[in-house]
């Protein structure tokens, strides 16, 4: 919907985008630079209609839209080709079908077949689109004053809807009032995500102050006022919103994501919301959203293409034999053969067309020109060396296996109800071919479920006992773990059990001791700031259920949500935060109220949330965040040396035990300083420059404010959180590395939590099985030139290790472990190099803090300069979306931090474990069954195509067919199509147990050994090889048969010899099937007779009962009723099948 920004003409309406959109160029864009908006007043531009048509075709265009694509040179090659064949058997000149096109009858059924896939996918488009369209709205009537009930698609831009609790948002709409719950309004609502990103908590939204109090009943619309809204143009960026909303007469209001609610979300928690509608239709961010996932192409549908090139040498080369053998033929005998008569006008009149073209080519001479023409009387022979059928059967076959994974129980989460999800069929076979894995941890390799586990406050830890990844760091170490540590451990456990509490797992009396003095007061004060910042410091928001008067705590982050129940646990609830005051509950029901100042949210560049509260006339700032960010930030007019050293030290040993920490801290702010501060923050953070600078990830005014708030802390401890490894984890990774199949876990970690969730999950072994090189922090690694020399000697020691041991297999294995900042100089280009020579040497790599676009570049480094590598990549989040789209494929897992990951993936899975039978099971299945396939129908069609090659030799390389047509035509959709797809779906060459117990023969499809270039000319030559004898036996066998029983004097004719040849054809390679073929459900047995005995019933009608074919009239009569046509049948197909039989 690209346009000019120009002034109307006449009463039509200019774009409201700028010209060349979706695309502007920076001159557009300075062109018209905003979107604007009149409120209470006529539009001066025209703008997207609400109505959604998603569905690609309508009853008007899918015709000639869909044939366009369906002929489209790039992406459908064969169609393309055999149309071509068609129209070239038009040509009198070359045609051996008597002009009539008779390959549009298999072309027809295979576009006829893609039609009907197509049709019913866009049909569900165009329901899915009559259903939101016709969705019920209300929107506001300016003459009756009032909201009146229409659809979705009738909403417009400037309009003023009115928003239902539960109900549905429209459109992107900006609040205007909102009807709250609680008496006092503070214009707050909240808005479920889910269907947008997948997040089920809920996110506060705020109505504009300068119309909060204006709008009470419906009718209060129209004091508003005439306005103008001034925006940026639509986009996709969900969290994104900058906008001024102005009143004539009134203060220019900043609008921000949180005055915005946007199309698919849910209102929630309010009786109702009055908004005006800023995007409708295609400029809706939920619909820019909606782009597709790079077209991801299989490394097995690549080597077809190349396949096909040498298939069509080989086809150009026997045209060519052909036409120059007929060539010489003619020169050395068909000049001297006396019964021939050269002239034109002594033609017989039951010659061919073909034939008397040839006598008027051959009277002047011209046998080179001629040769031309016989060349291309063989390409239309031999036309189905390309089988016609090879697309539509992969279509079909993978669509029925992506149903066989969808319903597989064994992959099936019950807890979330979450099946398998197949999004690109087309990589079915990719699963089966897999090298590397490349894993995110949380949420991933752990359940992203959070438990408050330990703390250390003042320099003194709590918390007692030891996690699966602490046990499993005591294993790599060879050490036993402690007597009190296991004892701690069960207690902690019985501790829990007794005292239940969601994301709480924590035992040490000694800390309820702390708290009321025991210590003393310094250290109890030091306990009561630190829960005191944990209740506080958050964007958690409490969701009251009136049904149960329950509150359930709605967050965006589970590790916020498990520090406030831990301090929940220690008498410090988070009761509620309305208009600025957040209230605590403390142990003794005390109720402690706050008022919040100012708030800086978290963000994975920040890595750390701050919050300024004034409680008994001080100003307190509380923040917490990651150790490396909050470190520098620690005042040094306090001696906290020894303080930092045992809280470090603290934190390396839950690092250890893969537990998550985060620094507290606090500090105490001078009013005055406070004061200036926030007017300059104030300033900032509505500055429309500086929003757009942030945004851009550029230096920006706002964040320059915030380093100087955050500044001169107090330390106060830090908390360490338990994410429990998933079910199956360990044991899903040693599978996968069994099956040879490297993995590499990227995750955002400290390095020693990260290489102990390694270890635990098994990717890491100890020391005396397996070599760790580590290169992260200090000054070894901050330059190229020592980065380079510990990489190079790494790879010549283990180089040196492989020569003495004689194999790589011998040696102990490698194991990478490497940081972000490290991983910059690395991924360097003079250092690049060295980095991935030496991964290729490791059995497992492990990336700490490292960031999204860093897992990103790895994917893509490994996925483009190591030759036959396959690459996974498997998240759960949106900071995996890029490296699981750089990825051969994706995998998403549905889990807690939203569906970014799923909808960017090529299959969605809830738990990591599944990617075991995903891969060993389905995968290894499914590429061999489409190797096996694609093999099969070019092997049939080769048997099929040279038959006649060979026949030639018969003929004076004349290119006379033998064959009926209507048998060629039926040969790819009737008598060979079933059974090769039936075994492309159901075929087990090894039975499920056993593909999970061995991963190793998995190592077949990473190896490529069921499809590469050997396989695939074994299987042209067998089948070049087998049509020489279908082609020659039939000469010689029919020849030596005596007459039949009701005729004299009978001769096989070419017709004869050639329905034999044809029949063989038939049974020769579904018996080929048959022998490739490991698993015979009743149905696939059933099938191949009937696929064999159709060619014998359509064969005896076509020239018998409907005489279609008069070339072969009665010929099948005749055979039926000869011995030795049966005997030929069942000597040559017992010849030809006995390689297959014993080998």
């Amino acid at each position: 919907m690209g346009g000019r920004n120009s002034k109307s003409k006449g009463d039509v309406l200019p774009n409201s985008l700028p010209q060349n959109w979706p695309n502007p160029s920076e001159e557009d864009i300075k062109e018209c630079p905003t979107r604007n908006i009149i409120v209470n007043g006529p539009q001066g531009y025209l703008f997207a209609s609400n109505f959604i048509r998603t569905s690609k075709y309508t009853a008007w265009n899918f015709l000639p839209k869909f044939l366009a694509q369906s002929f489209h040179p790039r992406k459908k090659m064969a169609n393309v080709y055999f149309f071509l064949i068609s129209c070239m058997q038009m040509i009198p000149l070359i045609t051996n079908t008597y002009g009539i096109p008779t390959v549009l009858m298999p072309l027809s059924f295979v576009i006829f077949v893609d039609a009907i896939f197509a049709a019913l996918e866009d049909l569900a488009r165009h329901k899915a689109d009559d259903l939101a369209n016709a969705s019920k709205a209300l929107i506001h009537d300016d003459a009756k004053g009032s909201f009146e009930e229409t659809t979705w698609s009738n909403v417009k831009v400037g309009s003023f809807i009115k928003v239902l609790n539960r109900d549905v948002i429209p459109a992107d709409v900006i609040i205007l009032a909102v009807k709250e719950k609680t008496a006092i309004a503070e214009g707050r609502a909240y808005v479920e995500t889910k269907s947008l990103d997948g997040e089920t908590n809920l996110k506060m939204r705020r109505a504009l102050k300068n119309t909060l109090n204006e709008i009470k009943v419906d009718s209060d619309v129209k004091k508003i006022g005439h306005g103008e809204i001034v925006m940026e143009h639509p986009n996709k960026l969900i969290d994104r919103f900058k906008g001024t909303f102005e009143i004539t007469g009134g203060e220019k209001e900043v609008v921000d994501p949180t005055n915005v609610l946007l199309r698919g979300c849910t209102l929630r928690n309010v009786d109702w919301a009055i908004c005006l509608v800023v995007n409708t239709g295609l400029d809706t961010k939920i619909m820019m959203s909606n782009t597709e996932s790079p077209v991801k192409t299989s490394s097995l549908e690549l080597r077809i293409n190349v396949e096909i090139k040498r298939v069509d040498f080989y086809l150009m080369t026997v045209c060519l034999f052909g036409a120059v053998g007929n060539f010489v033929w003619k020169n050395q005998e068909m000049l001297d053969a006396w019964y021939l008569k050269w002239s034109t006008t002594d033609a017989d009149e039951t010659a061919s067309l073909h034939e008397t073209d040839f006598k008027d080519y051959n009277a002047t001479g011209d046998f080179l020109l001629s040769a031309i023409v016989q060349f291309f009387y063989y390409f239309l022979l031999m036309a189905n060396f390309v089988p016609v059928s090879l697309y539509v059967s992969m279509s079909t076959v993978k669509y029925f296996q992506a149903t066989f994974i969808e319903n597989d129980v064994n992959i099936y989460h019950e807890e979330t109800n979450t099946p398998t999800k197949v999004r690109t069929m087309a990589l079915n076979e990719e699963l089966g071919q897999i090298s590397h894995v490349f894993s995110d941890k949380t949420g991933t390799l752990t359940c992203n479920i959070m438990d408050f586990r330990k703390c250390t406050v003042n320099g003194r830890s709590y918390g007692k006992g030891i996690t699966e990844i602490g046990k499993a760091a005591y294993n790599l170490q060879g050490d036993t773990i402690p007597e009190d540590i296991l004892a701690g451990e069960a207690m902690s456990r019985e501790h829990a059990e007794m005292h239940k509490q969601p994301h709480v797992n924590f035992y040490d009396q000694s800390i309820r001791f702390d708290l009321v003095g025991a210590n003393g007061d310094e250290q109890a004060q030091a306990l009561e700031d630190f829960f005191t910042v944990l209740a506080l410091c958050h964007s958690v928001i409490p969701e009251h259920d009136e049904e149960t008067k329950e509150v359930h705590l709605s967050a965006s982050s589970p590790d916020d949500e498990a520090l406030v129940c831990g301090a929940k646990f220690f008498g410090f609830e988070f009761m509620d935060r309305k208009q600025g005051i957040a209230t605590l509950r403390l142990s003794n029901g005390e109720l402690r109220s706050y008022q919040i100042l100012e708030m800086i949210e978290f963000n994975s560049t920040r890595k750390r949330m701050s919050v300024v509260v004034k409680v008994d006339d001080r100003l307190e700032l509380f923040s917490k965040g990651a150790d490396t960010v909050m470190i520098p930030r620690l005042s040094e007019k306090i001696n906290q040396e020894k303080l930092l050293d045992d809280t470090c030290k603290h934190m390396t040993a839950y690092a250890k035990e893969g537990l998550r920490t985060l620094m507290i801290c606090k500090r105490t702010l001078d009013p005055a300083w406070w004061e200036e501060w926030h007017e300059k923050f104030h300033t900032a953070s509505v500055d429309l420059k500086e929003i757009e600078k942030r945004l851009n990830g550029e230096p920006n005014d706002i964040d320059l404010l915030a380093e100087d708030l955050e500044t001169d802390f107090r330390l106060l401890g830090a908390s360490a959180i338990e994410d429990k490894l998933q079910e199956g984890v360990p044991e899903c990774i040693a599978d996968l590395a069994n099956a040879g199949i490297k993995i590499w876990v990227l995750t955002g970690d400290k390095v020693e939590t990260a290489i102990n969730i390694a270890v635990a999950c098994r990717l890491l072994h100890p020391e005396e099985y397996m070599e760790q090189v580590v290169i992260a922090g200090g000054g070894d690694t901050n330059t190229k030139k020592k980065l380079v020399e510990k990489l190079i000697d790494s790879i010549r020691q283990f180089e040196e290790d492989v020569k003495q041991a004689g194999s790589a297999d011998l040696v102990k294995p490698r194991a990478l472990i490497i940081d972000g900042p490290s991983l910059i100089v690395a991924m360097q280009p003079e250092v690049q190099p060295y980095l991935l020579r030496f991964t290729q040497c490791c059995k497992a790599v492990v990336g700490c803090r490292v960031s999204p676009d860093q897992k990103r570049q790895m994917v893509h480094m490994v996925k483009e300069k190591v030759l036959g590598v396959k690459t996974l990549a498997i998240g759960d989040g949106a900071n995996d979306v890029a490296m699981i789209q750089a990825a051969h494929v994706g995998i998403g897992i549905s889990g807690q931090e939203g569906m970014q990951a799923v909808n960017a993936s090529d299959y969605a899975i809830a738990q990591f474990r599944f990617l075991r039978r995903l891969l060993l099971l389905h995968g290894r299945w499914n590429y061999r069954r489409m190797s096996k396939l694609v093999c099969y129908v070019f092997y049939k069609n080769i048997v099929m195509a040279i038959t006649q090659f060979w026949y030639a030799f018969q003929t004076g390389f004349s290119g006379q067919k033998f064959y009926f047509e209507g048998g060629i035509q039926l040969f790819n959709i009737a008598y060979t199509c079933f059974p090769i797809m039936l075994l492309g779906v159901f075929d087990q060459d090894v039975e499920e147990k056993m593909l999970l117990k061995y991963p190793q023969l998995y190592n077949n499809g990473i190896r490529d050994a069921f499809f590469n270039s050997k396989v695939f000319f074994h299987w042209i030559l067998a089948g070049t090889i087998e049509s020489l004898v279908i082609s020659i036996f039939p000469l010689y066998a029919l020849q030596q048969t005596g007459e039949p029983n009701d005729r004299q004097d009978f001769l096989p004719s070419l017709w004869h010899y050639g329905a034999t040849s044809f029949t063989l054809v038939v049974i020769v390679t579904n018996v080929k099937l048959l022998l490739n073929q490991y698993t015979f459900p009743w149905f696939c047995t059933l099938c191949w007779i009937l696929s064999v005995g159709s060619w014998f019933a359509s064969a005896y009608g076509m020239t018998n009962v409907l005489q279609i074919d008069f070339d072969g009239y009665k010929v099948y009569e005749d055979l039926m009723r000869n011995h030795s046509y049966w005997l030929c049948l069942l000597v040559v197909t017992v010849l030809l099948a006995m390689r297959d039989f014993f080998y």
